[in-house]
């Protein structure tokens, strides 16, 4: 049989069986905030969702896939991100396609009353990647947004057609 390359999908699901997560996927923009006299974006989250950032890679495509979920409010769709750890499983489903993933990374950083600069530089994290990735982030802890919480995890096994 001759192999076919599946072409790339938004993300539409994402299924994290360790912190029960099972959540719809939709798409976000972004907005400017005015902060210490500049202006910098800021990305929209969904209510009762998971965000996919749209200017963020596509499944099955180079680059980083960043989603991005409310932890203490409007569903707190990712209210337990920060219990994931590395080789906790992660399945995104776009264009009845799963795509695997295992966590490799997890980091709580940081960011209010930081530094702008330092600021700037947790946000690497969420910028386009040369290599197939999917970032999760949030806010922590629950009970303020001083941190973020981020989840690198890479693309494992075989992509499955959804009903094979």
């Amino acid at each position: 049989p001759t192999y076919t390359p599946l072409p790339p999908v938004p993300p539409e699901r994402l299924i994290i069986p360790a912190i029960e997560v099972d959540a719809p996927v939709v798409p976000v923009g972004w907005r400017t905030v005015r902060l210490d006299g500049s202006l910098y974006a800021q990305w929209e989250v969904p209510d009762n969702a998971v965000g996919w950032h749209e200017s963020s890679a596509m499944l099955g495509e180079p680059g980083n896939t960043v989603l991005n979920g409310h932890h203490n409010i409007r569903g707190a769709v990712f209210r337990r991100l920060v219990e994931l750890v590395p080789g906790d499983e992660i399945t995104v489903i776009g264009g009845n396609v799963e795509f695997r993933y295992v966590v490799v990374r997890t980091m709580t950083l940081a960011e209010a009353g930081r530094p702008i600069r330092e600021r700037l530089e947790n946000a690497r994290w969420i910028a386009p990647s040369d290599d197939e990735r999917l970032t999760l982030v949030s806010c922590w802890p629950e009970t303020g947004n001083s941190h973020r919480v981020i989840v690198v995890a890479w693309p494992v096994g075989r992509r499955i057609m959804i009903g094979e």
